[in-house]
């Protein structure tokens, strides 16, 4: 499905509303609801699946709009618009974007509020981007992969994509996710397609294919889906993948987990709140588990929705306060975070971007700070820092903006103990102790994440703390090592 469009309603839509607008459609269409009634699926005479719409959501903040759509389109709305997606499939045979269109213009003009399409990028056409599944974001399935084209400026980590996700992974097929070289994609977004089972594909303006990540050509397989091209001509990445990112600024990337005994007084948040005080200046004010983000931060709800997910684990997205509510010294701030029960108790394991202007350096000195909190609650398994060039906004364009190179890493005292105490703190890298002296947390402070050899220091660091097996510890601590 690539045809989006979003209709920003001024109040809830009842069913008289929702009903017309079904019907401006597509009178001849049939109406199925699935998902307990969230999403209205619209089928035509030969059963085949050609349009979604989700349930209208209300927004803590209209600014949650102008993040993921365009600055400024929730201007003229009330303080907490209602958010309605609709989807059409990629058909050569059927105006599915027509289809949207007239049922996002129908809400529209019987709740008032605002419309939203986005300009059309994509070439069309090609046989393997065209057709109807029985999943609303799934574009085409194979052998290995689930195959989600989006064709709009901003790509987010949306309940299409998260939905797709858990029914085609629990088969056993990777996410691949198709845009434009024009595209960005969020920070959420990003942490799922950076991982081994899902691929960001970038179609160039001529119709070739590309990794977002890596810049790496790639080709369609019946099979495979989209896969590295090996028969691509020389030259390194494409020049769309070369070309300088927009509004260079920096991001820090913090990768943390931290686990809690098993607790029936247990209220989670506390992590992502102190690195968001810490690092943005504020605590994360909107979460959801998908994105547009419904929800303001509030850590007793999470958790009860952790809880009512127990055993299984739970995946939300937070961020701080938008532009139009963030104080002087709040700086942009996102992240997401894993709930999962353990052995030993419930694991958070999150990740956390924060944004720096041109010309603008972290304080770096507030990650001691962190850590040394987390050793005082004694929650801290490990921690790793990464600085890379990137846009303050925290979202993510398929080009090259160099490696990201290690500022830091700690150990909580479980790791520390594994490893000894006194070699952890003969390191070649210094160590700095916090919390009990026979049990400590350390902080390895490697740099600023700007010296070349950055990546050096981290590696002999590994191989000190883990002569057997250093190289099997790199994923763990480091993700986007390159």
């Amino acid at each position: 499905m690539s045809h989006d469009a979003v209709a920003l309603l001024a109040g809830s839509p009842d069913r008289k509303a929702l009903t017309s607008s079904l019907v401006a459609a597509g009178p001849d269409l049939r109406v199925r609801f699935v998902a307990d009634g969230a999403v209205v699926e619209l089928l035509d005479g030969r059963g085949r699946l050609v349009a979604a719409m989700h349930a209208a959501q209300r927004l803590a903040v209209s600014a949650e709009a102008d993040r993921l759509l365009d600055d400024g389109i929730g201007d003229d709305l009330p303080a907490q618009p209602y958010w309605v997606e609709a989807r059409g499939a990629e058909l050569a045979d059927a105006d599915t974007a027509g289809m949207v269109g007239r049922f996002v213009r129908s809400l529209v003009d019987r709740v008032g509020g605002t419309l939203w399409e986005p300009e059309a990028r994509l070439r069309r056409g090609e046989p393997f981007l065209q057709g109807a599944t029985g999943h609303p974001a799934v574009t085409a399935i194979t052998d290995r992969a689930a195959v989600v084209v989006q064709d709009r400026p901003l790509v987010p980590m949306s309940a299409w994509i998260v939905d797709a996700m858990a029914a085609h992974g629990r088969k056993g097929l990777r996410l691949q996710v198709v845009t434009p070289s024009t595209s960005r994609i969020t920070h959420a977004l990003r942490s799922v397609l950076i991982g081994p089972t899902a691929r960001w594909v970038v179609q160039r303006p001529d119709g070739g294919y590309y990794d977002g990540f890596s810049g790496v050509p790639l080709r369609w397989d019946e099979r495979e889906a989209f896969t590295p091209d090996k028969g691509a001509s020389p030259g390194g990445p494409p020049e769309e993948f070369k070309a300088p990112v927009e509004e260079p600024g920096t991001q820090l990337h913090i990768d943390l987990k931290v686990e809690h005994p098993a607790d029936n007084g247990l209220v989670l948040g506390a992590a992502a709140e102190l690195l968001g005080r810490h690092l943005g200046g504020a605590a994360p004010a909107l979460w959801g588990t998908s994105e547009p983000l419904p929800q303001e931060w509030n850590r007793r709800v999470l958790t009860r929705l952790c809880r009512t997910r127990a055993p299984g684990q739970t995946w939300f997205v937070f961020t701080g306060p938008p532009p139009g509510l963030r104080g002087e010294d709040v700086r942009p701030f996102t992240g997401t975070q894993r709930v999962s029960r353990t052995s030993g108790g419930v694991r958070e394991a999150l990740t956390f971007a924060v944004g720096y202007a041109p010309g603008e350096e972290p304080d770096l000195a507030a990650l001691s700070s962190v850590v040394r909190e987390l050793a005082s609650r004694d929650i801290l398994q490990n921690m790793s820092v990464q600085r890379l060039a990137g846009r303050p906004d925290l979202t993510y364009e398929p080009r090259w903006s160099g490696f990201p190179l290690p500022v830091g890493m700690a150990l909580g005292a479980e790791a520390v103990s594994s490893v000894g105490t006194d070699r952890a703190l003969s390191a070649p890298v210094r160590g700095v102790p916090f919390g009990p002296p026979l049990t400590p947390a350390v902080w390895y402070r490697i740099g600023d994440g700007t010296a070349p050899d950055s990546w050096d220091r981290f590696r002999g660091l590994m191989d000190h703390l883990h002569p057997d097996g250093a190289r099997g510890q790199d994923r763990e601590f480091a993700p986007n090592t390159p």
